[in-house]
């Protein structure tokens, strides 16, 4: 393969098309295959690129593979933002421009370095490159770990690997599998035989572990209420709306069952306002839950002194809350403030300078059960979860995936979701405004969910668990270590051979 001679025009094609397949991977089609088809493209191609080559086929792959994964940007800033469509469209392409970055210099990093070694070597490079390029787009600016190619495999064949690696660790495999495939259809036959040992392993090792319990049952398993309400984002702040939103959820909530309810929890600002501008108003609806025994969880606002906080209040009890810590830029604060203070000026975002919450991340006590709270896109960051653990014994995610139209984010954020019950072997419940709502078991199968633009309750019966998971220990830095191992041995290789 590495000897195939096309045309310009078809390889630059190739790259692009291949990156405008790799979102359908994700939720909601969930076509795993996907992934592997799409990186077993791009690898080929690279095999013969020079570095300027291959800089501009990763940039053409990403442009795809953000055109698409993340084109919902668009809808959060022009629908609901209030942003002009060219100044959202402008927007939207300058953040997918600045995504295409990190798969032009993992191919470029890879031609320039891949010399002196074996097809095998330079397939566990490229794997070791691209993690790495995950990881730190998971950090710089805040992070942005959106549609790692980990995330293909939350139904796909290496899912129960994810107690033990992480989504990072996933990706390193999913790349490595594409990478070895190449070399298996270009190799000899001792090539393919150490190609199909490289793809077959990490099979065998999810296999292996499919029935492996990370976490085991603890305590008595609480009956728990999730309310969907449906308000439409663009109605959602209004302050004539505010009576009617609460009226909502507090019918829905009182609906036939709630007498055999332990806890009920509404989604990130469902209260679309400051927690103590309502407590009048529901003060009789939160002493009626108290007097059966009700927990009430809900998103809404907190202020304290001259700082606001998004926020998750237990409405009576303890009111314990919870605030956010990773806030959404643009969304909640204004990066860069000092040069993009003009383009607050163009959008229009409800409590968009907010203050984010600090100190010891610690659970909720609800009825006995600890329960680790994360607030809409914190949930993605697997790393900063694992701080909840190993005292939650229950995860519960409140989001308002209104923002993201009606794309596919809401969706691949609810396969976020289920990586994190996955990784931390723990049961998940989310709640939205708009959905998806779903309860997700500690094996990150669904077992329920509330539709998108659907208004309606759902009961579930969560089991707590507790233990850790070998991810929950270690988190990424087993697989940071181990690509930058092989990446330094591959430069060093590379500048010895040079020399």
């Amino acid at each position: 393969m590495g000897n195939l001679v096309l045309p310009r025009w078809l390889v630059s094609t190739l790259a692009f098309v291949s990156g405008l397949v790799l979102p359908f991977s994700f939720a909601p089609t969930e076509w795993w295959v996907a992934a592997l088809g799409s990186l077993v493209v791009l690898y080929a191609l690279l095999q013969s690129a020079t570095p300027k080559q291959a800089l501009w086929l990763g940039w053409l792959f990403g442009l795809g593979y953000f055109g698409i994964g993340v084109h919902w940007v668009y809808f959060s800033l022009h629908l609901f933002g209030a942003a002009i469509a060219p100044l959202a469209a402008l927007l939207t392409l300058l953040f997918v421009l600045v995504m295409t970055v990190f798969p032009s210099l993992t191919a470029y990093i890879w031609v320039r370095a891949k010399r002196q070694n074996t097809p095998l070597a330079n397939a566990f490079l490229f794997a070791a490159l691209w993690v790495l390029a995950e990881l730190l787009r998971g950090k710089i600016m805040n992070g942005f770990p959106w549609i790692l190619i980990g995330y293909s495999q939350t139904s796909g064949p290496l899912a129960h690997l994810a107690p033990v690696v992480g989504v990072y660790g996933l990706s390193f495999f999913v790349v490595l599998s594409a990478c070895a495939a190449v070399a298996f259809v270009s190799g000899s036959t001792r090539l393919r035989v150490g190609s199909f040992v490289v793809i077959v392993v990490p099979i065998l090792l999810s296999v292996a572990t499919k029935n492996v319990d990370f976490s085991q049952a603890d305590g008595e398993a609480l009956n728990i209420r999730m309310v969907q309400a449906n308000i439409p984002q663009e109605m959602k702040f209004s302050q004539g709306r505010l009576e009617s939103s609460l009226r909502n959820y507090t019918s829905m909530t009182q609906q036939p069952g709630i007498e055999n309810i332990d806890l009920v929890v509404w989604p990130e600002t469902a209260i679309p306002t400051y927690f103590d501008q309502v407590e009048t108003v529901m003060s009789s609806f939160v002493s009626s839950m108290d007097a059966q025994g009700v927990d009430v969880l809900s998103g809404g606002f907190q202020r304290v002194g001259d700082d606001v906080y998004n926020a998750v209040k237990q409405l009576g009890g303890a009111q314990a809350v919870y605030q956010k810590r990773h806030l959404v830029p643009f969304g909640e604060y204004m990066p860069l403030r000092f040069i993009l203070d003009f383009a607050s000026k163009f959008i229009v975002i409800p409590m968009a300078d907010l203050a984010a919450g600090s100190g010891p991340h610690v659970p909720i006590d609800i009825q006995g059960v600890n329960v680790g709270i994360s607030i809409c896109y914190e949930d993605v960051y697997g790393e900063e979860m694992r701080a909840l653990l190993p005292d939650s014994q229950l995860l519960i995610n409140v989001s308002n995936d209104a923002w993201f139209g009606d794309s596919a984010a809401p969706h691949q954020h609810e396969q976020k979701a289920r990586m994190r019950a996955l990784e931390f072997a723990r049961p998940l419940v989310r709640v939205t405004n708009t959905g998806v709502s779903s309860a997700i078991d500690f094996r990150g199968q669904v077992v329920g969910r509330i539709f998108h633009n659907t208004a309606g309750i759902m009961d579930v019966q969560v089991q707590p668990r507790s233990g850790l998971t070998p991810y929950a220990r270690t988190g990424n830095w087993p697989v940071f270590f181990i690509s930058m191992v092989i990446v330094l041995v591959a430069l060093l290789k590379r500048k010895i051979f040079s020399s």
